[in-house]
């Protein structure tokens, strides 16, 4: 019997040489031939961006006519609809027709074996009522002292790599109305910013219209239901888009540049503290910044006051 493997969701803008970088290791992946890509290029936010869509465009048609995948559909946007419309939407209509997939962004080369690792959780994991995505990425570069195992459970979601399945799609709340638990819960926001302090500070300026995130939403959704994130020990995910070349992602180092491929074995998953406390450190930035994110989270009205 033929193995019914997830939809690969695409997302491409203005940086063509990121995206044939990323396309070209998903298509060296194992069942990359077997696999139905869906890739969803976003229209110009200005004219001087005209140039760089076409040209992703233009890869994204040549890459149609290769025949490296089961199949590659290609949505190009007449208009601008941003990064967090345009995921919501295309991440949206591939689950409804498919149940599930695994979406990547343009920056985002794998290792080979992503495709088979990302698939088998999402077998494994689909009917675990503790799990609500899986993702190929690991944030950390080396795992605590006595961690035993291939895959951990985190309370924080990962927008890098990652899949998730109708059940948990079709129940989130975009527009992030549980922040309102939150404000009232001190205790509440203290377990929301266990496994980083910038989560309730990236909440609060999304709501505020600062930043354009579909991520924090997400994992405001998951959070709020209990559910988790299954990550691999090794780190199957890379990140290109740190050059200063990405609308939402500045100059900077990757937190695990090391990509790899592993054997594995699954598991059912549960919380370690200490890998909470691993991505905690991970997280939360340096001293000044995680101090003061600790005070806005502590006290809200604070936030306010300084105009944050």
């Amino acid at each position: 019997m033929t193995r019914n493997l997830a939809p690969v969701v695409v997302f491409a803008y203005n940086r063509p040489v990121h995206l044939q970088r990323t396309l070209d290791a998903l298509a060296a992946c194992r069942l990359a031939d077997a696999c139905e890509v869906h890739a969803f290029a976003d229209g110009p936010r200005t004219e001087a961006a005209a140039p760089a869509v076409a040209d992703v465009r233009a890869v994204l048609a040549h890459e149609a006519t290769r025949g490296r995948f089961a199949g590659f559909h290609v949505d190009a946007a007449d208009a601008n609809r941003g990064l967090a419309n345009s995921i919501i939407r295309g991440v949206g209509s591939v689950i409804e027709r498919r149940g599930r997939a695994i979406v990547l962004e343009d920056d985002l080369p794998v290792a080979p074996d992503f495709l088979a690792f990302m698939n088998d959780c999402l077998d494994f994991y689909a009917d675990d009522p503790a799990v609500g995505a899986v993702t190929g990425f690991c944030p950390l570069q080396a795992m605590p002292v006595g961690f035993e195992g291939d895959v951990f459970l985190a309370m924080r979601n990962s927008s890098h790599g990652w899949a998730t399945w109708g059940r948990v799609w079709n129940g989130v709340d975009w527009s992030a109305a549980g922040m309102e638990r939150l404000e009232r819960d001190r205790s509440l926001r203290r377990a929301f910013n266990r496994e980083g302090n910038d989560r309730y500070d990236r909440l609060r300026r999304q709501l505020a219209g600062r930043i354009d995130s579909w991520s924090i939403r997400f994992g405001l959704s998951l959070f709020l239901r209990g559910l988790g994130t299954v990550y691999p020990a090794v780190n199957r995910v890379g990140n290109i888009g740190y050059d200063g070349s990405g609308v939402h992602c500045g100059v900077g180092t990757p937190k695990n540049e090391r990509v790899a491929e592993s054997p594995y074995a699954l598991r059912r998953v549960t919380l370690d503290p200490a890998i909470q406390q691993a991505f905690h450190r991970t997280y939360s930035g340096a001293l000044r910044g995680r101090l003061l994110r600790e005070a806005l989270a502590a006290w809200p009205a604070l936030a306010a006051r300084l105009g944050r």
